[in-house]
């Protein structure tokens, strides 16, 4: 009698583990940016941005281990290859978000002190109205 040793694939759980985490890191991209926007307008972003980047490199690192042990032991590897271009979209997308967060920062920064200049114009304006309106009441109570 014969004995053939088939090899079992390995690398699908890397694989499924690497889709799983790549198609969190794009689905959920839109929340995140959103978060990170409005945290680096008021002068923060980069702790959920650099997170949410090693979130999307880490699925796609774990879909070309997995894709990689798979091509070495002959199992299918479409499933890795989808996790692959899923997670190296998020990781594009997440890394011009990383990027964009200190232009984001200066740009709310000018608009900051735009809206301190025009709210002291305002304030002086209010001042001197208020000043004036009460001269003149002052005026027609002495008359």
């Amino acid at each position: 009698m014969e004995e053939t040793t088939t090899q079992k694939p390995e690398g699908k759980g890397l694989a499924v583990a690497g889709f799983v985490i790549a198609l969190v890191a794009l689905v959920f991209y839109v929340f995140v940016a959103t978060a990170v926007t409005f945290a680096a307008a008021l002068g923060g972003g980069y702790g959920l941005g650099i997170f949410w980047l090693v979130l999307s490199l880490a699925g796609t690192g774990l879909c070309v281990m997995g894709m990689m042990k798979l091509g070495k032991t002959g199992g299918k590897k479409g499933l890795a290859i989808a996790g692959m271009i899923i997670g190296l979209v998020a990781l594009v997308l997440t890394t011009m978000l990383v990027l964009s967060i200190g232009k984001i920062q200066s740009e709310a920064g000018a608009l900051g002190d735009q809206f301190k200049e025009a709210m002291e114009q305002s304030a002086e304006q209010m001042k001197e109205e208020m000043n004036h309106a009460i001269d003149s009441v002052q005026q027609e109570a002495g008359h």
